[in-house]
């Protein structure tokens, strides 16, 4: 007994459709077997190429993207095809130089897991003990995070994760939590330095942000929200941009922005390439992208910014040589108005808020007035802040302020920020 096998569940009626189905399979099948061909041929290349990986290392390449994106399989090369030197950065102390981490080998970073492995042992968690008003000690007032500089103890983190406190602690990657010395902090740069006395620490190579690019692949590690229950959290993205000139409570820095998911906790911690060396410190995030039609906040996505370990490593080897760097300033934030609004009338330059006992507060500006004048001369709100920084501490300026519509003159002596905010 003959049968009649249709490829599909269709009722073929003809045999020229027939035909077509199969002359089609015909061709699916020549099709699929070059492929496979073109495959097989493309893994041995891979494989040569890539130190003997074979077909493994070329499904990592096409499956996880990571094999030969993290620029460890083939040096980096310029337009002469010569290995690319970094650029020139300030040499280092003797005496700390000695304890620097080396590079990581390439060879063993062909994926980010394994970037994530050798890096994290060195990154650590700050704790901000504060004196409270009723408590016999210390409590606990906020945290964030921070890297290993060198082997022999030297930390590096943000000011601002360090301000205020009364006593310091560092906790380091294998749990335990160690005393930690301050041994100096930049207001302006947003850098400070900690020292501690542990065994078998691990130093994160310095890389060279001056050579990031927009797109390459970052990672942020530190301790978002908690510095326990979260401690260690790793994020990933890309460089979404350089040299970001960014105003944060006065005081403008370049950034590196990048899009790896930031939070409060981070701060401090590194900003790393996919060679596993720190191009970065974590510090800051835009949290809302503006109000809706309702006055409801919107919030932003994805908007990070880390200082460029260039300029911090300059700030750190001043901070570990002197202990401290002298900085101008009153004792000031302020805020610009383009049009009035509920709580201005007029347009212009205003103080935000006034440190308590700083140079500004002591000769009596007040929050809310409106910066008229600086030394007779009216100035913008980024003018104002070079013009302060232009001055030395001793120094006596004269504002002339709008206060509910009445003009008044008032010397200030400038001070050191340094001390102002401590």
């Amino acid at each position: 007994m003959s049968h009649k096998f249709y490829p599909y569940p269709t009722d073929y009626q003809n045999t020229s459709s027939l035909k077509r189905a199969r002359r089609t399979g015909n061709i699916f099948v020549i099709v699929l077997c070059v492929i496979i061909a073109l495959l097989l041929g493309a893994g041995t290349f891979f494989a040569l190429i890539d130190g003997g990986k074979g077909w493994d290392g070329f499904v990592d390449y096409i499956i996880n993207c990571d094999t030969y994106s993290t620029a460890s399989a083939m040096p980096n090369t310029d337009k002469t095809g010569e290995a690319a030197k970094p650029a020139v950065q300030t040499a280092p102390d003797p005496e700390i130089e000695k304890y620097l981490a080396q590079p990581f080998d390439p060879a063993k970073l062909t994926s980010i897991p394994d970037v994530v492995e050798a890096v994290s042992p060195g990154v650590v968690g700050i704790l901000n003990y504060q004196n409270k008003t009723g408590k016999s000690a210390p409590v606990l007032a906020g945290s964030g995070s921070g890297f290993v500089y060198t082997e022999n103890g030297y930390i590096i983190t943000n000011h601002h994760v360090i301000e205020g406190a009364s006593q310091l602690k560092v906790s380091l990657s294998n749990g335990e939590v160690v005393d930690a010395e301050l041994v100096g902090a930049d207001l302006q740069t947003d850098v400070a330095v900690l020292k501690i006395e542990a065994e078998g620490l691990k130093a994160l190579p310095i890389g060279d942000s001056s050579a990031a690019r927009v797109g390459e692949f970052v990672l942020a590690i530190g301790d978002p929200i908690s510095a326990d229950e979260l401690s260690g959290s790793v994020t990933f993205g890309i460089v979404s941009a350089l040299s970001r000139e960014i105003n944060i409570e006065g005081f403008v820095n370049e950034y590196l922005q990048t899009d790896a998911a930031v939070n409060p906790g981070n701060s401090g911690g590194p900003l790393i390439n996919l060679r596993g060396e720190v191009i970065g410190v974590t510090s800051a995030k835009y949290t809302s992208a503006g109000v809706d039609e309702y006055g409801q906040t919107i919030s932003s996505e994805g908007i990070g910014f880390a200082l460029p370990i260039n300029n911090v490593i300059e700030m750190v080897q001043s901070l570990i040589k002197n202990g401290s760097t002298v900085r101008p300033g009153i004792g000031v934030t302020i805020v610009t108005y383009q049009e009035a609004t509920e709580s201005v009338s007029t347009p212009g330059v205003y103080i935000y808020s006034v440190t308590e006992g700083g140079p500004a507060d002591q000769a009596g500006i007040q929050k809310g007035d409106r910066l008229a004048a600086l030394d007779g001369k009216e100035l913008t709100q980024d003018e104002f802040v070079a013009a302060i920084r232009a001055k030395n501490v001793g120094d006596t300026i004269v504002l002339t302020v709008d206060r509910n519509g009445e003009k008044l003159d008032i010397s200030v002596i400038v001070g050191d920020m340094n001390q102002i905010h401590k």
